[in-house]
């Protein structure tokens, strides 16, 4: 059983530690994917902006107080750490937020789950109000690789979930108190993951909050109700009504990204 099955479809009370193994590999690939590509990956990015900057901005100050051209411990410990955990937070917290509307095959989940990153939190970094374009002189450059680093976290974060699963199976075998070590991080990861839902809700501004509480409900009782115990009308309205969510939120997106795109390049 995959994990995207176990998260929509919670095991028996029998067996409540493949549940916890689920979520915990989804951790797991959510707090890898966020530290590789959100933080080495950013710092990658910032690598190449560099290079293909033009000559007069080399030595420069960013908006972040980074120097065009030159690479500190400082500055890469940042994004590896700050970023990295942000990413891996809010990655996480999006990616359970939509497993139930993402489609099933994990290739297409995977490219689904990036463009939905992309449209959704791309202008975080596309912002034609940055200076940063202009000092850099490679707008369209840095457009493509600044968004390919959500997709690329998206792609990363769902095709990790699956060795993740494994990993946390490993880990668990053998004496009890490997598992509980398991069920423990767990519960700490649920908590942390939990920050980075209320990160996405103070993200979003007007309508946006609306929807994107009503998709961060909808996934919840999707996750935790027994269709065996609740009422049959009730899952496919939360289906529903995290579809509509959902759609509302991805359009919202696309809309602020094409034109944050069209004014930086």
């Amino acid at each position: 059983m995959s994990t995207a099955e176990i998260l929509e479809r919670p095991p028996e009370r029998a067996a409540p530690s493949s549940a916890l193994r689920g979520f915990a590999a989804v951790f797991v690939a959510g707090g890898l994917a966020g530290v590789a590509v959100g933080g080495l990956g950013s710092r990658i990015a910032m690598r190449i902006a560099a290079l293909t900057a033009r000559d007069v901005a080399q030595g420069l100050t960013t908006e972040a107080g980074a120097t065009i051209g030159r690479i500190t411990f400082e500055g890469t410990a940042f994004l590896v750490v700050a970023v990295g955990i942000g990413t891996a937070l809010i990655g996480t917290a999006f990616y359970l937020a939509t497993l139930p509307w993402l489609p099933r095959r994990r290739a297409v989940r995977a490219l689904a789950f990036g463009g939905l990153e992309l449209v959704v939190f791309g202008t975080v970094l596309l912002d034609p109000g940055n200076p940063d374009f202009t000092i850099l002189g490679r707008p369209l450059v840095n457009v493509l690789v600044l968004g390919s680093l959500f997709v690329l976290h998206g792609v990363a974060l769902v095709l990790l979930v699956e060795p993740s699963g494994r990993l946390v199976s490993a880990v668990s075998r053998g004496p009890r108190w490997r598992a509980g070590l398991v069920d423990v991080g767990t519960f700490i990861a649920m908590g942390l993951t939990t920050l980075g839902a209320f990160a996405l809700v103070a993200r979003a501004t007007g309508w946006e909050t609306v929807a994107m509480i009503v998709l961060l409900g909808c996934a919840a009782g999707l996750t935790v109700l027994d269709p065996h115990r609740t009422r049959p009308i009730t899952r496919p309205a939360l289906r529903i009504a995290g579809s509509v969510s959902l759609g509302l939120v991805t359009i919202s997106g696309i809309v602020g990204l094409v034109d944050a795109v069209t004014t930086i390049v």
